[in-house]
């Protein structure tokens, strides 16, 4: 199911589940719940990494501490524009895909006009496919990996020396 347009996302650790619980409400007010294992942040890691690595200010740069320069400027700004203050809007009109989180299994993309096309999918049924900027990208890293940090997964090094500011809030808008 193709996601309308992204207005919220959030990330948050669940001990007793020892996941993070990532929803996303869209612009035409449908939430969506995953439930992400340690291995699957792993893959969207890698995935959102090589999606911001493409960025063509990045691609020019003629070696690697320019090109981790600018990448991290950018990674930063990307951070400093999103909204981390505003609570998660609970009004979701519609659960497309139910009440209950879906544990995340597949993972599939491509990247089209700068954009990643991300597919979250359950093991059986309906998953959702998100079109990403770069600017969603730098704000679904940070949120990663302050989930990541609270369930003390040991991901940094996933992460690379390169992001900026960390969100104080579990929510991005």
């Amino acid at each position: 199911m193709s996601v309308s347009g992204i207005n919220q996302l959030q990330m948050l650790y669940e001990p007793e589940e020892d996941r993070v619980f990532f929803r996303v409400n869209s612009t035409d007010k449908k939430e969506f719940r995953f439930w992400l294992t340690r291995g699957y942040m792993i893959l969207m890691i890698k995935v959102l990494r090589e999606h911001f690595d493409m960025d063509p200010d990045i691609v020019v740069q003629d070696d690697l501490i320019a090109r981790q320069a600018v990448k991290s400027f950018k990674q930063e700004q990307a951070v400093q524009d999103a909204n981390f203050k505003q609570s998660f809007n609970e009004e979701a009109k519609e659960l497309p895909l139910g009440d209950a989180a879906q544990l995340a299994f597949r993972l599939s993309y491509r990247v089209s006009e700068e954009n990643l096309h991300l597919t979250i999918q359950p093991k059986q049924g309906e998953g959702i496919n998100l079109t990403i900027n770069r600017q969603i990208n730098s704000s679904m890293m940070a949120l990663m990996q302050s989930a990541a940090k609270k369930a003390d997964w040991r991901l940094e090094s996933w992460f690379g020396s390169t992001q900026g500011s960390r969100p104080h809030q579990d929510v991005v808008n």
